[in-house]
């Protein structure tokens, strides 16, 4: 959590940084611009150059600093035409050119302000598409982890039923089963319940190819007596029957 909430202040700094910066680039450029006007001639279209505020203010995280800087520019394109030397110029060039500043400035401002939206848009359907596969991926992953520990678990017990088969042949024959048998049915069970448990308790998955070429999940496990494992033998009287 500490680590976390240092991440969200530095992002906030940052954040807050270059909000100062383009505040401070806007202001600085804005008054390069405002001076120029002033020091040129009427007739001059030098309020275009405003543009390159509103492009700035793009930078900000905030969409109404645009407008704000467009309605700012727009006061300045008004004090540029009162505050600049008067020339020869027909009057009607002179508002032509500022007019046609108002609407260069005007329109990059809305433009981008809608391309900045479709941006957005898009940046938060690509976030939606990649949590959508990541999601898929996640799914696929816990399905196929769960398909690998059924495996094991089949794997275990069917090995178990099988040694079953053999005490069930001797209690058939026998209506009962010798200490000895009783004693490696005994171990069977407990070797059965161990690994059984084991898989439970696994902290890590590794995965291990098993018969037919099929993935299961490998775990430790203690080794008991290979007879009882593989084949318990049936009693002698079963065998000489048989």
């Amino acid at each position: 959590m500490p680590d976390l909430n240092r991440c969200d202040e530095k992002q906030s700094d940052n954040i807050h940084s270059t909000e100062l910066n383009v505040y401070l680039e806007c202001g600085v450029v804005a008054l390069l611009i405002l001076l120029i006007d002033l020091a040129t001639p009427l007739g001059i279209a030098n309020g275009i150059l405003y543009v390159i505020v509103v492009l700035i203010s793009l930078r900000s995280p905030e969409k109404r600093f645009t407008l704000i800087i467009a309605v700012i520019c727009t006061l300045l394109v008004g004090i540029g035409y009162l505050g600049s030397p008067s020339s020869e110029i027909p009057l009607y060039q002179v508002f032509a050119n500022r007019f046609l500043a108002l609407f260069v400035i005007w329109l990059t401002a809305i433009l981008a302000l809608k391309q900045r939206d479709k941006t957005a848009a898009l940046h938060q359907a690509r976030l939606k598409y990649l949590q959508s596969v990541k999601e898929i991926e996640m799914r696929e992953e816990k399905l196929r982890v769960l398909k690998a520990t059924m495996r094991t678990v089949q794997d275990i017990t069917g090995n178990f039923l099988n040694n079953l088969h053999f005490f069930k042949l001797e209690i058939e024959k026998n209506n009962t089963l010798t200490p000895e048998s009783a004693a490696k049915l005994d171990e069977l069970i407990h070797d059965t319940s161990q690994r059984l448990n084991k898989l439970g308790d696994l902290e890590e998955i590794r995965e291990k190819k098993m018969a037919g070429d099929m993935i299961g999940i490998e775990y430790e496990h203690s080794l008991i007596n290979e007879a009882t494992i593989q084949r318990v033998e049936p009693n002698e009287n079963i065998t000489k029957e048989e």
